[in-house]
């Protein structure tokens, strides 16, 4: 598989997570396989530091956002995740 070379300004995509969360660990692994073919700037946030945030995502982590698009991340494929993050590059 050939790789594209990242161009252009980074996509800013916040990352909401917790600490001892598998799920989370999986998905930021695969972020960081994404950002190797598309230029990502990766905000990790952990909930747990928020009670606004742990009420709203408590349940869900992980989750990214970019701008006001949220997606639930936990055992999505990576192609998929790919595909989200290049329709709002």
């Amino acid at each position: 598989m050939r790789r594209r070379t990242p161009r252009g300004a980074a996509l800013h995509v916040r990352f909401y997570e917790k600490s001892d969360c598998g799920l989370c660990g999986e998905a930021y692994r695969a972020l960081t396989r994404v950002r190797m073919e598309m230029p990502l700037d990766i905000e990790r946030i952990d909930i747990e530091h928020d009670p606004g945030l742990v009420d709203r995502y408590a349940i869900r982590v992980p989750v990214i956002a970019v701008g006001p698009n949220e997606l639930d991340v936990a055992g999505l494929e990576e192609p998929a995740l790919r595909r989200w993050l290049a329709e709002r590059a």
